[in-house]
């Protein structure tokens, strides 16, 4: 997987060292496996609000299949790969500007949009398509959820979130490839849901996960307040690389 690398690379070009982001990956990793205890119920929120969308799968394919065109044809064909391999293309583009132009912000958003890539559709997704086993559409295997969908809002939510003026630029290019995947009847509407449900919410716990050194060890903090995390250049006790938000 080459997203893999991403993390590895920024460990071994940025100011912090090696063992915090070997500890600040761990911390990312503990944040979302704990978010269905400690946000259990907007876990429980979300679960009925992908279980209702059900109701409407049959619904909005059919409505999309009766509304196909040229320009859609090729919107979605182009969008489509942000949920795919361009979607670690993208995540290149900050490392890269990151490491040229010594920016901070953009090495870190290399490193959550690659976490939180990681973590949602490389292990989160792939597991529950295994348990559901859900049919598609086009009477394919593995439909729920979408993978696609959930590695283009895991993008989309780390970009901003260190960025918060490109919100609506990034969100609605991932609401375009959970579009394409219906266009394409490769998955159900509330595939779809699900996808960028839990590709918001690991992109998010991401951004948030803090490593907080103490006198006798390392502790882990999950910070409410994002503004928090912006204390300049690899700021000692908050998550390294960040610096302030774009307004």
């Amino acid at each position: 997987m080459r997203s893999a690398l991403l993390p590895i690379a920024l460990l071994a070009t940025s100011c912090a060292t090696t063992t915090h982001y070997e500890r600040l990956a761990v911390a990312d990793l503990r944040a979302v496996a704990a978010i269905p205890v400690q946000h259990w119920q907007q876990t429980a929120f979300a679960a009925g609000a992908v279980a209702a969308t059900t109701l409407i799968d049959h619904e909005v394919r059919d409505a999309v299949a009766r509304n196909h065109s040229h320009s859609l044809d090729e919107i979605t064909r182009a969008i489509e790969p942000l949920g795919g391999g361009r979607s670690t293309a993208v995540i290149l583009g900050f490392l890269g500007y990151g490491l040229v132009r010594n920016d901070e912000r953009a090495k870190a958003t290399a490193f959550d949009s690659a976490m939180s890539s990681l973590i949602a559709s490389r292990a989160i997704t792939p597991a529950i398509k295994v348990i559901t086993r859900r049919t598609r559409p086009n009477s394919g295997h593995y439909s729920f959820p979408s993978n696609h969908t959930t590695e283009a809002f895991a993008l989309a939510s780390s970009i901003a979130m260190h960025y918060p003026a490109a919100r609506y630029v990034a969100y609605g290019l991932a609401g375009g490839v959970g579009f394409a995947r219906i266009y394409h009847n490769a998955h159900w509407i509330s595939d779809v849901a699900a996808g960028a449900i839990i590709g918001t919410a690991v992109g998010h716990t991401v951004f948030h996960t803090n490593v907080v050194p103490m006198k006798h060890g390392v502790a882990i903090t999950i910070s409410t307040d994002a503004s928090a995390l912006f204390r300049g250049r690899c700021a000692g006790s908050n998550r390294p690389s960040r610096s302030a938000a774009a307004p």
